[in-house]
């Protein structure tokens, strides 16, 4: 899994990098096509360091993980269509139920089949809901929706 550095808009192979104790990185060194190195530092820390380099704002949100993230849209992916597939066939099951109501003898005094497959139904169709709901929160999890919500969190 080969990470990359964006820095305005260029991407640059990653050759390594030295994490703080925070596990935050300080020091990414970095590769162009042509093979030159160059030293990227974040702002904070750069002052400190006689080494030519870049001082750059959150180096941390430079990076990239193009294989990884690629891994994960594929995982979700195959998540929601798993989901769709749930969808379909428990939406098959409801009309099976609906059928199997309406089909029951109407000439019986009490009949407890169509109450009784009435409550399956609607057991049923909750679980549908349920599914559809899944699907729309992976999908916006998955456009950027929740995003945001990581940036509200103190950092410690």
């Amino acid at each position: 899994m080969q990470p990359v550095i964006n820095v305005k808009g260029t991407k640059l192979s990653v050759v390594s990098i030295h994490y703080r104790n925070n596990g935050k990185p300080s020091t990414v060194y970095a590769a162009d096509e042509n093979g030159r190195e160059s030293l990227f530092i974040e702002k904070s820390q750069s002052q400190y360091d006689n080494r030519p380099h870049v001082a750059v704002d959150n180096l941390n949100e430079l990076l990239e993980y193009p294989e990884l993230e690629a891994r994960i849209v594929e995982g979700n992916n195959r998540l929601i269509k798993h989901l769709e597939d749930m969808q379909k066939e428990e939406n098959n099951k409801l009309t099976d139920i609906a059928i199997d109501a309406m089909e029951s003898d109407p000439n019986l005094p009490f009949d407890n089949h169509l109450a009784a497959k009435q409550h399956e139904y609607k057991l049923l169709q909750q679980r549908v809901f349920g599914i559809i709901d899944a699907v729309e929160e992976v999908k916006a999890f998955m456009e950027g929706y929740y995003a945001n919500v990581d940036d509200q969190s103190p950092e410690a």
